[in-house]
């Protein structure tokens, strides 16, 4: 949507699409090896991901 009128798109994979939330999985993988390595609590859905940190200064560092 641009200006408020929907525009098709000629780049990347649409919302829903399976293939896109393949891609974000394997794309993603990585991200979620360190988090898991640095013990962090987390929760990713697709490209969609949550850090659960005890206070701000704990999340400030994990950014």
């Amino acid at each position: 949507m641009i200006n408020g009128v929907v525009m098709e798109t000629i780049e990347g994979t649409p919302l829903g699409e399976p293939l896109s939330s393949l891609l974000a999985t394997s794309l993603l993988n990585e991200q979620d090896k360190e988090l898991e390595k640095r013990e962090h609590k987390f929760v990713r859905y697709a490209d969609d991901c949550n850090i659960y940190v005890r206070n701000k200064r704990a999340g400030e560092r994990v950014i």
